[in-house]
């Protein structure tokens, strides 16, 4: 006869196992979707940080007009109303100022903006310290929000003018300026985008003046204690901005979680659910980087890939050289007129491959554009072994694809730019390279081929 008091003590040993395990079940559910939720609200951080930094910058960059107007006719102002009301597209820009020696002597629009005629904006009262400081930079500086000399607040963005002296030396001339209206400037980015998706944010960023945390816009959807959320550095030009996003619900006002909590019991469905959940998030993963940095046909590196990759290298080591190879294939439209666009996609692939297998290691390879490709080299390879590596991809790639039908030969031109000898940027780098390919092709020449009978 079986012992009850032994058949409880295992009931309950058992149902004491099966609940903390699928407890702890239940804990990493909920604990992956909000991962999953996470690698949602980046996506969105992404775009949106994108947005409103293309917005911002698009604007300031009308300040380099302002300062050739003023380079050009070495330090005489004319034809200054003319070139602001060109530049004028935007009504988040309230004032456009050149300010010889730092001190305002044109306005655009001037009406409304009169305060400003006069002011020394190097003076501590009329700007920030992030300001002033615009007078030993170089590049453009954005300073705000700060209070305007015209009332309100705003962003403001300042290039130093530097002319040339009668013995050739660079002097300081003064500054152009643009102020911009705020927070009417974030409407541009489009920010009630996200209140209409449900998800709270913040902007802020540390006064330099008074170290004090500084907010510069707020969502309208509240936010909610627990939710999932990223709080990452935002850069606009010299600006360090923080980006804080929120999910909408919590985890605990969520339906599955209270889901998992009544199925707790159910082991081997969490279990089940457990594994699938976590290859959905590890797939997602994949998927995204393939779409956000590979080429889809290709499988290397795409555009926004190689420029990742290179600002992580010249980043972590911006003494270290490399050598960026621009390649762009000859008589590529042809491929695709006398044999179509499937032939033509099997040409990309190939290139890909051939390069991909003659190339010294370790190298970058990506396809930047229909049929162009940049090839990166670290220092390590000599210009011998990169030429060796180029000429044994031309003697493959001039045999065709004849398997295919395609017996034309497969010609590429390049050219190629070191950094930081040939720029110390990469937009530097690529134009560098891509002259450089160019005098190659008109060297060659490119011939196109009559359609195939």
């Amino acid at each position: 006869m079986k012992d009850p008091s032994r058949d409880h003590r295992y009931f309950y040993t058992t149902l004491l196992v099966s609940l903390l395990l699928t407890l702890m079940g239940t804990w990493f559910l909920v604990e992956r979707g909000s991962q999953v939720r996470t690698a949602e609200l980046r996506s969105v951080f992404t775009l949106q940080k994108e947005k409103l930094a293309s917005v911002l910058t698009k604007i300031f960059y009308k300040t380099q007009t302002l300062a050739t107007l003023v380079i050009a006719k070495n330090g005489k102002i004319e034809g200054f109303e003319q070139v602001a009301a060109a530049l004028l597209d935007d009504p988040c820009i309230q004032v456009m100022v050149i300010a010889p020696q730092g001190v305002v002597s044109h306005a655009y629009p001037l009406q409304g903006n009169e305060a400003v005629l006069g002011k020394d904006l190097l003076a501590h009262s009329y700007g920030s310290q992030e300001a002033i400081k615009t007078r030993h930079s170089s590049n453009i500086v954005m300073a705000g929000p700060i209070p305007l000399i015209t009332g309100g607040s705003g962003l403001v963005g300042r290039l130093s003018v530097y002319i040339k002296d009668q013995n050739g030396a660079r002097q300081f001339w003064g500054l152009v300026s643009i102020a911009l209206h705020f927070p009417e400037v974030l409407k541009d980015a489009e920010m009630e985008l996200l209140d209409d998706l449900g998800l709270h944010y913040q902007i802020w960023r540390t006064n330099p003046d008074n170290g004090a945390r500084q907010l510069i816009a707020v969502g309208t959807t509240p936010e909610e204690k627990g939710a999932p959320y990223l709080e990452m550095p935002m850069q606009i030009l010299n600006a360090q901005w923080v980006f804080k996003l929120s999910e909408k619900w919590a985890w605990y006002q969520r339906t599955e979680t209270w889901l998992y909590v009544s199925c707790s019991l159910l082991f081997s469905l969490l279990f089940a659910m457990l594994v699938q959940r976590s290859h959905d998030i590890t797939l997602a993963h994949k998927r995204l980087e393939e779409i956000v940095y590979f080429d889809y046909l290709t499988g290397i590196f795409n555009r926004r890939g190689l420029f990742k990759n290179l600002s992580t290298r010249i980043k972590n080591d911006p003494d270290k050289k490399f050598s960026l190879y621009y390649l762009d294939l000859n008589n590529f439209k042809p491929i695709n007129d006398n044999y179509g666009h499937k032939a033509g996609d099997l040409v990309l692939q190939h290139v890909a491959a051939i390069m991909s297998k003659y190339a010294p290691k370790p190298h970058t390879f990506a396809r930047i554009g229909g049929d162009e490709f940049v090839l990166i080299l670290p220092e390590e390879i000599d210009a011998a072994q990169a030429q060796d590596a180029l000429e044994n991809t031309r003697q493959a790639l001039s045999k065709g694809l004849p398997d295919e039908g395609i017996f034309d030969p497969i010609t590429f031109s390049t050219g190629v730019a070191v950094y930081p000898d040939d720029g110390s940027d990469l937009d530097g780098l690529f134009v560098r390279a891509d002259q450089a390919m160019y005098r190659d092709k008109s060297s060659h020449g490119s011939i196109r081929r009559p359609p195939r009978n």
